[in-house]
């Protein structure tokens, strides 16, 4: 019990410090030495590390010089000790190929090796995690974690910390880079309005001949001007650009492996013919017509995963229960074959089927088999709308981006989150659809997807995933509002002003990061629209308006 209270303090404090951090001020300013002076003593008194130390590359990434060191035990910052490749090319090495080193033996891991006698033993360190520190594909530095005294192994939730860390001080350094751009920027064009004016005054006491030169020097001057306003912008979006390509590139590596899995899923349990399905089929089917009938059966059913409620369920319940009757079988089997997408058509397409003595089996098998596929099909249609958003953020990343913004559907939008959501919408939760004919609105629909899945995970969180949901839209005058409405326990009085606040939440720790809300209110807000909300216990309802026609 100790220990877990350990690691959750040790959370707590890592998200206290993530917090203070990514809103220091340094960051905008790009003072790195300020920022990495913060860091170090934050995180070395907060989770107890004796050392804490950021290091970065000069231009050559020849040489890690110590912008900044915070010793614990003395409560003092050190920095300016110099650490060369020629002199440890081997771990040089290392920074070049790996996301972080975490030694928890450092004087028998072959990624720190070089350091023992020269670092190491003089500094009595049991414990080294350098997370590598890079911007887009540029390798800047390390910021690096050193236990003094006994020994300590390196958590998960340590190495991400240290990783999220890296990323604020790559950030800090792509501002410093820029102000620097612009501080020269600003030098250079204040060079060229002092040449300006010596010029304007030139071209005053020179005679009549010289306005043409003089007109031809305010032609150059204004290509200069607008040259300087391009690499402002270029240079800007550069940085910007390395930081989202890399994270992009990230995100799709999980997208692919999920989607190489779900596509194996797929072929092994419905396409080989040695997959437990078939072995069970024959099993259960010794007769081979039976079995091309069974599978007949499953592919009709699979061109019909739909959520299927209210008077529609109730409609075919009944007359399911009425066909079971007549043939002997058990009513409690309605159920399952309306959750398989059966109607009585089909039943007596496929009567042959339900003439076995083992009808509960056949009934099982058919169910399992349908509900595998609509998982791997929710599985790929995920992946499919999580390729979108990486295949988005490479699009802005090489400055792609379209402005412009297209005519969506709205419901089509609404209904692929729906649809992502089916099974939570299948068990406790009945979910009422009341929408209006609407016309296209001009919009992002990646980021309306982003901003209906906030809201509608939002709302089944609150309810604990069982109670009822409405989703209704409707026109109000010149704008379009849908309204997503929940029977959870309510937004308190007392925070109902921050719910919108960046890093503010109402979740227990680790179940939310407090920036949900805030991205709905920026995607929103993008759109032109307005987002608002009323609550009280049983009955939260969030309201987004939307403009017909978008002004970019």
């Amino acid at each position: 019990m100790k220990g877990l209270e350990k690691e959750l303090k040790r959370a707590r404090n890592e998200q206290k410090i993530l917090a203070e951090v990514s809103s220091h001020p340094a960051i905008r300013s790009g003072e790195i030495v300020v920022f990495a002076s913060f860091i170090t003593e934050s995180v070395s008194k907060l989770v107890g590390i004796e050392r804490v130390g950021v290091w970065l590359f000069n231009e050559t990434k020849n040489e890690l010089h110590n912008v900044d060191t915070y010793l614990l035990s003395k409560a003092d910052h050190i920095s300016g000790a110099i650490l060369k490749e020629a002199e440890f090319r081997e771990e040089f090495q290392y920074l070049l190929t790996e996301k972080f080193v975490d030694a928890n033996d450092p004087y028998t891991d072959p990624r720190t090796k070089g350091f023992i006698n020269s670092y190491l033993k003089p500094n009595g360190i049991t414990a080294m995690l350098d997370g590598v520190i890079r911007m887009g594909e540029e390798l800047i530095g390390t910021i690096c974690f050193e236990h003094v005294g006994k020994s300590h192994t390196w958590e998960e939730d340590e190495i991400i910390f240290c990783s999220q860390l890296g990323d604020q001080i790559a950030l800090t350094v792509s501002n410093f880079r820029n102000n620097e751009v612009n501080k020269e920027l600003q030098a250079r064009e204040k060079e060229l309005r002092e040449l300006n004016e010596s010029l304007e005054r030139l071209v005053e006491e020179r005679t009549k001949n010289l306005k043409q030169t003089n007109a031809e020097l305010e032609v150059t001057i204004s290509s200069l001007r607008k040259t300087q306003a391009q690499l402002i912008l270029s240079e800007k979006m550069a940085s910007l650009g390395q930081l989202v390509a890399g994270i992009a590139h990230e995100i799709n590596n999980p997208i692919a492996a999920i989607h190489a899995s779900a596509q194996n899923l797929k072929e092994s349990l419905f396409d080989s013919e040695l997959s437990l399905f078939q072995k069970e089929l024959k099993d259960l089917l010794p007769s081979l017509d039976k079995q091309k009938l069974f599978l007949n059966c499953l592919d009709v059913l699979k061109t019909r995963v739909d959520m299927v409620s209210g008077k529609e369920r109730m409609r075919r319940r009944k007359e399911i229960e009425s066909w079971l009757k007549s043939k002997n079988i058990p009513e409690s089997f309605s159920y399952q074959l309306i959750d398989s997408g059966f109607e009585l058509p089909i039943l007596e397409e496929f009567e042959i089927l339900f003439q076995d003595s083992d009808v509960f089996a056949i009934i099982s098998l058919l169910a399992e088999e349908i509900t595998v596929f609509q998982s791997l099909s929710i599985m790929q249609l995920a992946v499919e709308r999580a390729s979108k958003m990486t295949f988005a953020l490479k699009n802005f990343a090489r400055f792609e981006v379209s402005t412009n913004p297209i005519k969506t559907n709205l419901h089509e939008n609404i209904e692929t989150v729906i649809t992502l959501y089916q099974n939570q919408f299948k068990k406790k939760v009945t979910l009422i659809k009341e929408f209006e004919p609407v016309p296209y609105i001009e919009g992002y629909p990646e980021e309306l997807l982003h901003l209906w899945t906030n809201l509608i995970y939002n709302g089944l969180q609150a309810m604990t995933f069982s109670g009822v949901m409405k989703i209704r839209t409707e026109v109000l005058e010149d704008k379009l509002r849908v309204t997503v409405e929940d029977t959870g326990c309510g937004i308190p009085m007392e925070v109902q002003n921050r719910i919108f606040e960046p890093f503010f939440t109402t979740k227990p720790s680790g179940e939310g990061s407090g920036l949900g809300l805030d991205i709905c209110r920026k995607i929103v807000e993008r759109h032109n629209g307005q987002i608002h909300f009323e609550s009280k216990p049983g009955k939260t309802k969030f309201f987004v308006d939307l403009p017909f026609v978008l002004s970019v």
